[in-house]
């Protein structure tokens, strides 16, 4: 009988960029958040795209920053919250790395459109 080694046969590594995609759609998916990924960014900001993702990987470890931009009507600390834990839940659920930090800076408000 064949058994199978637990052994690794190679080395396994995760790019910053899949965790930053990772960030990005854990992100899209909370209610509230407007601007995510390469969205225009609000005029009081002085780069031309909102929402950029950075990722700073340890050895098993992710410090993960973002930008957000909350809808009008939504409370922003509740969806900066919010943000934190899915960014978080998403990495160490997909990855073996532990989330250390996850730094949310709501960078605007996104109001509604009036219908004159």
């Amino acid at each position: 009988m064949d058994k199978k080694s637990n052994k690794p046969v190679g080395t396994i590594k995760v790019s910053e960029s899949v965790i930053v995609k990772m960030a990005e759609l854990a992100a899209a998916e909370i209610d509230g958040v407007y601007c995510r990924g390469q969205a225009p960014a609000p005029s009081n900001t002085k780069s031309k795209v909102l929402g950029p993702v950075r990722a700073r990987l340890g050895e098993d470890t992710a410090e993960i920053r973002v930008d957000i931009v909350v809808m009008e009507g939504f409370n922003a600390v509740n969806v900066a919250e919010a943000v934190q834990k899915s960014i978080k839940s998403a990495i160490q659920s997909m990855t073996n790395f532990t989330v250390t930090k996850v730094d949310v800076n709501v960078a605007g408000i996104k109001f509604k459109e009036s219908a004159e």
